[in-house]
Order: structure tokens, then sequence, then C-alpha cells
């Protein structure tokens, strides 16, 4: 069943209101990995972890962990997400309203 057909207008709206914050602030983490880590890269050059300079290693590596970890916590929080939606479905509606769980 699709979600968009049983959500009350209020339901959708905060709905895609959450995922459009989960969305924004994961691209944000995500922007902020992609400009940071090759700006202070230099800067942590001196510093050896296995072999390699921390610098090297955060962007070689230590990014490509973060972008896994931004994948990992999009996927648990809308699940979530939808799985307080079809909890809300499966309850009675005694009155119309903003729905508490979200």
């Amino acid at each position: 069943m699709n979600h968009n057909e049983c959500m009350t207008p209020l339901t959708r709206q905060a709905f895609w209101h959450r995922t459009k914050a989960l969305t924004l602030l994961l691209l944000l983490a995500w922007v902020l990995v992609n400009l940071l880590t090759p700006w202070f890269a230099r800067d942590l050059m001196h510093v050896v972890l296995f072999g390699f300079p921390l610098g090297f290693w955060l962007a070689a590596e230590g990014a490509l962990l973060v972008y896994l970890a931004l994948t990992v916590v999009y996927v648990l929080a809308m699940d979530r997400l939808e799985a307080r939606l079809q909890a809300n479905e499966a309850e009675p509606q005694s009155e119309p309203g903003p729905d508490p769980h979200f």
C-alpha cells in the first residue's frame, strides 16, 4: 500500500518535513567532510597513523568511512520514521489532528 494514499495531509506534511530535515542535515555533514578534510589535511601531515600521514588517511579513508556512516544513519532514521508512520496508521484515530509522534 502506498503511504501517500492513507496519510492525512497533516501526517504527510510532518513526514516530509522530517524527511527533508534529515536529508539536509546529512547533506550538510557530507559537504563539511568534502570541504574540511582537504582544507586541514596539510596541517595533519606530520602525524603518522598506520604508517601514513594522518592528512592522507583522512582524505583517502576517513572520508569514505564518514560517507558510509551517513548512509547508515539515513537508513536507520528513515526506518524509524516509517515504523512510526505505520504504527500511527494502525491506531484508530478518534479525532483528526496533528500526529503526536511527529
